[in-house]
């Protein structure tokens, strides 16, 4: 049974929100989507992970090649707050389309976090937590997990996409690993890329306006406390512009139902990701800041080059803060690895509703 959370405090920011052991068990669920020259081939993979010290779960990925023998590196595709690895399925075909990428790039491997979308929720976890209790360094730890299981199966990654709250997991996936002495590049992943990425704790960012999340809180007793973005909700933000218009290329909310977009988003992360109070038990609250990751952490030596993209008409992340954050990750001018895609659509999820912009940028 599901039912709405009894907070009455409980009043977020919906505008940034909204759009914001590897075991060899792959399904082959093979599918040949036709359009014009280019089919694109979707099969399912999944693999155990460790949540914490004693949880497990089952991580769903959807790999995206292209009908023709795959020869290009793999990228593992990281999505948003609220997303499935399914939205990344515009991009890999506008990339499998493109004379230049597709000779660089033989495959995508777009994540469902866990519990998100075909990944199941975790068990076992310790202090009796549950999926709503998941944070963003957990997201964290699945990345890390999935480079090494990917490898196992024989997809081992070259390139890490990142796109808004994934690109923060992104980021602190490096800061885990160098906290560690190993880093990135020592994974095997030579190339970073950030889409409208989330900036780490005490870097500047502007949110989007407050809205009351009530209507999308839900709680069950198999799941504990979780965010349930509506289509129509997910749409509204992720595709709005500037104006206060949708984007002309925007999906309807029943394209992406019918799509898979949208999933469930622990309430932990949810808060954590603003950096507001999370309730407790007690009827106390905690605020659990966003990752931090330090000065340099992409610098040159750290081997794995960073491409960072801003889009001009996100009223989530907005662009302006963007350079600076590159510069802060890299210590090099803004304009060797940071692209502003400008255009009347280039919102926030610009990669699902017009990908052929981030195909351009990335061949700059």
């Amino acid at each position: 049974m599901t039912r709405s959370i009894g907070w009455g405090h409980v009043v977020w920011v919906l505008g940034f929100l909204c759009a914001c052991g590897a075991a060899d068990t792959a399904v082959d669920t093979a599918v040949d989507v036709d359009e014009t020259s280019q089919a694109l081939r979707q099969r399912s993979i999944s693999f155990a992970v460790k949540v914490r010290e004693t949880g497990t779960a089952n991580v769903h990925a959807t790999v995206f090649t292209p009908s023709a023998r795959a020869r290009g590196a793999t990228v593992l595709a990281v999505p948003g707050l609220a997303e499935t690895g399914l939205v990344y399925e515009p991009l890999a075909r506008a990339i499998f389309r493109d004379r230049t990428l597709r000779r660089q790039i033989g495959r995508v491997v777009a994540l469902d976090l866990v519990g998100r979308g075909e990944s199941t929720p975790p068990s076992g976890l310790p202090d009796g937590k549950k999926f709503g209790d998941l944070t963003i360094e957990d997201n964290v730890s699945v990345v890390i997990q999935a480079i090494a299981a990917l490898r196992e199966l024989g997809y081992a990654p070259k390139v890490l996409l990142g796109h808004s709250m994934g690109g923060l997991a992104t980021v602190s996936v490096q800061e885990a690993l160098l906290a560690k002495e190993s880093s990135l590049s020592k994974l095997g992943i030579e190339h970073a890329i950030l889409l409208a990425p989330v900036p780490p704790h005490a870097r500047p960012w502007m949110m989007g306006q407050g809205a009351d999340l009530m209507p999308f809180i839900k709680q069950s007793d198999a799941l504990g406390s979780y965010l349930e973005l509506s289509p129509l909700a997910f749409v509204a933000q992720a595709y709005s512009t500037t104006a206060g218009t949708l984007a002309s290329t925007a999906p309807t909310p029943e394209q992406v139902s019918e799509l898979g977009y949208v999933t469930i988003e622990p309430l932990v992360t949810v808060l954590q990701l603003v950096e507001s109070p999370i309730p407790l038990p007690d009827g106390t609250t905690v605020t659990v800041p966003r990752p931090s990751v330090r000065q340099g952490a992409f610098k040159p030596e750290n081997g794995t080059e960073l491409t960072l993209l801003g889009f001009s008409q996100d009223i989530l992340v907005p662009p302006s803060t963007l350079g600076d954050l590159y510069t802060y990750l890299t210590g090099q001018p803004e304009a060797t690895g940071y692209r502003t895609v400008t255009a009347d659509d280039a919102v926030h999820n610009a990669f699902t509703s017009n990908p052929k912009l981030v195909v351009k940028a990335l061949n700059e």
